[in-house]
Parts: structure tokens; sequence; C-alpha cells
């Protein structure tokens, strides 16, 4: 059994490097502006370092005003180099910073200003996030390392754009209370009033520079940001609201261990709310994710899968509402799209995405194309359904495909729609239930083979308050199609019994549910699971 202390802001560094297993560090009530860090320290399965705090605030409480024109000029400075102009490359400057760390818990503290990041960890495994109030920063919390892994982050808030009233969002789903009422509130600067442009743009696209006086580049960062880690990730009952991006992992490894990284993630019960670019993003290369029962509320595109080779995704019991548009008039990035596809796409293994419930505004892919991917028994409306900019494969989506199998003009058509080639990929559509005119029996006319249990019409959702997740309940059976899985190892499961199961995300008064992850189920550490439900 370790020691049990407090710190103050002005003796804290000096503590934090005297800390062994078991032991137990308080930081009173204070602002601590000055970056900690914590160099390889070391607690234990049985003895984990504890750092907490009921009234401590961490970071230099820099507003983003203050920090705008620095974050451009530095993102400037990227672009100069030839690179995409982002804070990337400064995510360490963080005020809580953990490197070459095992076995460490950080809860109850409150992060605020921290640009760019606020906690960073290098190196690190067994590392638990709970119960953070973090408020402004481009990065909430940045991994990076081969060997980083076993990172819990559970029950924290992040607001990346308090000027709205995103944080009054996170009290009310914190006291169970609807937040129909705070929806229709204020909303920050980032959601109505920036242009996705200036927090991502690049030249390439654009023809434009990075504008020092008026982007706002400080923004364009992630609540959890990883830069080629093994894996090995929980992220639980987290709210992420008025915020550029959610979940964002990159695998840039070189090929001999690309398959050792952006491995084994599970993404569970968060709140995605006001999101203006991406909610969950695994870039390159991911394999063995879950995506289960996350909200998703007014988010430009909720899953973008850009990856060149992925495999043993299972996205099930997801509810959201997709409802308003966000940026100034003239911003040309504002209706999305749902799944985000690449140009090519190689799969290792299934992605399943069933049994979610959505109501849209947007369509469901665009363009391009997915290897592998299984869409079945999920409920849809669609709050337009203007076939013209809502059309559930994109506005284009009757033209007419090249024929013959040429790759190269396959491909170019693809770039602005979205795949036919469903048999020779392996997509499949079947036992959804979607209220949008062009579905099903326009759509199968275009060439897009739809399953004969797919129907168009309104799942009928109970009620359409924005916000209530239990209003997407659907009001009278609905029979789903049975749908078998395979899992990583081989083995297969069954995810969906038609006797038993409906469509959409809610069955009775639950969420679907599968068996966990058997990396979570053996989880080192792992505590009684009321303590992370």
């Amino acid at each position: 059994m370790g020691r049990s202390r407090d710190a103050r802001p002005d003796n804290v560094h000096r503590k934090v490097r005297q800390l062994t297993a078991g032991d137990k560090l308080h930081l009173t009530k204070g602002d601590y502006g000055k970056p900690i860090v914590l160099s390889s320290l070391a607690g234990s399965e049985s003895d984990p370092i504890i750092i907490c705090g009921s009234g401590a605030v961490v970071g230099p409480k820099v507003r983003f005003e203050e920090y705008k024109e620095t974050g451009n000029r530095l993102a400037a400075a990227q672009e100069a180099g030839g690179r995409f102009p982002g804070l990337y490359y400064l995510a360490d400057n963080g005020a809580f910073v953990l490197k070459n760390c095992q076995w460490v818990t950080i809860e109850n503290l409150h992060f605020e200003g921290c640009w760019p990041t606020a906690i960073y960890l290098e190196n690190c495994q067994h590392i638990t996030i709970r119960g953070l109030k973090i408020s402004g920063g481009t990065f909430a919390i940045g991994a990076t390392g081969i060997n980083t892994r076993h990172i819990l982050v559970v029950d924290c808030d992040w607001v990346q754009d308090p000027s709205g009233n995103g944080w009054e969002i996170c009290e009310a789903i914190r006291c169970g209370r609807t937040i129909e009422k705070e929806l229709e509130g204020t909303p920050s600067r980032l959601w109505r009033d920036i242009d996705w442009e200036q927090v991502h743009g690049e030249r390439q696209e654009t023809g434009k520079l990075v504008n020092v006086e008026s982007d706002a580049r400080a923004y364009d960062g992630d609540f959890f940001r990883a830069w080629s880690i093994a894996g090995y990730v929980v992220i639980k009952n987290n709210i992420i609201a008025d915020a550029f991006n959610g979940i964002h992992f990159f695998n840039q490894v070189a090929e001999p261990i690309v398959e050792s990284c952006s491995r084994n993630v599970l993404i569970e019960g968060n709140w995605f709310i006001r999101i203006r670019d991406n909610a969950i993003e695994p870039e390159h290369f991911a394999w063995n994710w879950t995506v289960r029962h996350n909200v998703i509320v007014d988010c430009y595109v909720p899953f973008s899968l850009e990856m060149a080779r992925s495999g043993y995704f299972y996205i099930y019991g997801n509810i959201g509402w997709n409802l308003r548009k966000p940026g100034p008039e003239e911003d040309t990035h504002t209706r999305g799209q749902f799944f985000k596809f690449p140009t090519e796409h190689v799969a290792d293994g299934p992605h399943y995405v069933f049994n979610n419930s959505w109501v849209l505004r947007a369509p469901l892919a665009k363009k391009k194309r997915f290897s592998n991917f299984v869409h079945v028994n999920n409920a849809i409306d669609y709050y337009e359904t203007d076939p013209s900019v809502t059309a559930p494969f994109g506005k284009n989506f009757d033209d007419s495909a090249p024929a013959g199998s040429q790759k190269e003009e396959t491909l170019n058509f693809e770039g602005e729609h979205f795949t036919r080639a469903w048999q020779h990929l392996g997509i499949r559509f079947d036992g959804d239930v979607i209220n949008h005119p062009s579905f099903r029996g326009v759509l199968r006319e275009a060439g897009f083979p739809i399953g004969p249990d797919a129907k168009g019409q309104s799942p009928n959702f109970a009620i359409k308050v924005q916000g209530l997740p239990r209003g997407l309940m659907i009001d009278s059976w609905i029979d789903a199609v049975d749908l078998t899985v395979l899992r990583p190892d081989g083995t297969m499961a069954t995810a969906v019994d038609a006797t038993r199961h409906q469509i959409g995300a809610w069955q009775g008064n639950d969420l679907i549910r599968m068996e966990d992850p058997l990396f979570w189920s053996y989880w080192p550490g792992r505590h009684a699971r009321s303590e992370v439900s």
C-alpha cells in the first residue's frame, strides 16, 4: 500500500517525481498553469499510481481568441514545409504529459485552455483517464508510440469551443435530463460561424494558403488522437461537444509492423454532439473495432472509414440525429454523409453495421467504395427526403455507371458516385428499414442490388425528440434478418436472431447487445463492471 499526500501548484512538480506504486497524489484546489510531466513512473496492477483533485485546474487557461493567430502561424509553418497545415507536430506540448509510464490513473481533474494539448501519452501502458472536464484545446488526449496500449478513457467531458452552451449540454446529460431545450440553445462559434475550410482546408483543394489573420487551425484536433499506437483502447461514457473531431486513429508505421497498431478498440456509450467534421475516424489501417451504444447528434460525418486495409468492425446499437446545418451560409461543407469511404480498400475481415437507429438529413454514402461491408437491420428515418440532396447513395445515384470492368474508368466514376460493384466487393444492404422515396425500388433500378428483406417505409420511431435516446424506439415490431458474424479468431457468433430481435438499436427497453470483445473481457486490472458502465 502506497502513501497518500497532497500537492500544491508550487510543489507538484517535485512531488510527482517521487511517486511509486500505490501512491495517491491529490492536487489541492488551485491553478496548475505549468506543464506537469510524469516520466518513467510505474505502478502495478494491484497498486496503481493515482493522481486526482476535485478543485484543481490544470492548464494556462488560454482562450481560443488569444491563441488563434499563434495556431494559424504554426499551421502555416507546416504548410510552408510541404506538409498538411495543422498543429499535429506540436501535440507533445501538453499540460499533462506521461512518458514511459505504466499503471497510472488520472481522475477528477479540470483542464482549461490547454493549447494545443491537455493530456499527452508517449510509450505508456495501462493508463486510466477518468472523470476529467476539459475545456478548449486542439487535442484533449493525444497518444503516440507503437508500444502504447491498454488505455482506458471513461466518464470524461470535452467542450472544445465553450463559446456556446456545450457545458450546459454536458450537465444535462450527466444529470439524466433530455437535452432538447439545450439543442435549441446557442451553439458554439465553431459550429455556426467558422467555415470548415478555415479549420481543415488545404491549398491542394482550395487553392488558398493558411490565412494567419482569419483561419481557425487550432480547432483542427480531436478528443482522442492516436498516432500509430498498438491499440487496446477503451473509450467509454464520455461526452464530446462543440468539437471538430471526436476519436481519430492514425496508423502510418512501416509495412512489417503495420498490423501491430490500431488494433483492439472499443468505443461505447459516448455522446458526440455538434461535431464539425468526423465523430469516429480510423485512418490507413485498423482491425477489431467495436463501436456500440453511442449517441451522435448533429455530426458532419459520423463514420469516416478511409482505410487502405481493415477488418473485423462491429458497429451496432448506436442511435442519433443529424438535423441541423452547421457553418456560415457560404460554407460548402454542411450536408455531409454518414459513411466516408476510400478510393480503394482491402478487407482483411468483415465490417458489420447492424441494428442502429438514425434520423438523417444527409446520404448514407455519396461516393467511392468499401469492401466486405454488411449493413443490415438498421432503422433510418429522414428529416428531409428531397432526393437531390438526401438520397441514401448520393444525389447522382441514377447516373449510368461505365460499362465493362476497366479498373481505372470505374474508380474515376466512383470518385463522385457510390460504387455499384457490390457483389465483387462483398457489400450487402438488407433488412434495413429506410424512409426515403428512392429506397428500395428506385435505387435497385439504378443498379444497387439491395436485398429482398429491406423495406422502404418509416420505422415509426416513438418520439422524434432530438437527443432523447428512448425516443428512437419503434412503435411496432418489424422483423429483423438473421446475422451471424465472424470473429477475429475465426469463430462465428450469432449477432441477430430473427426470432427474438427486431430492426433498430432498441430491443424492448434495452439496446441490442453482443458479447464483449475478448480483449475487454480480459482487460488487466479491470475494475468491477459497475465502476465503468
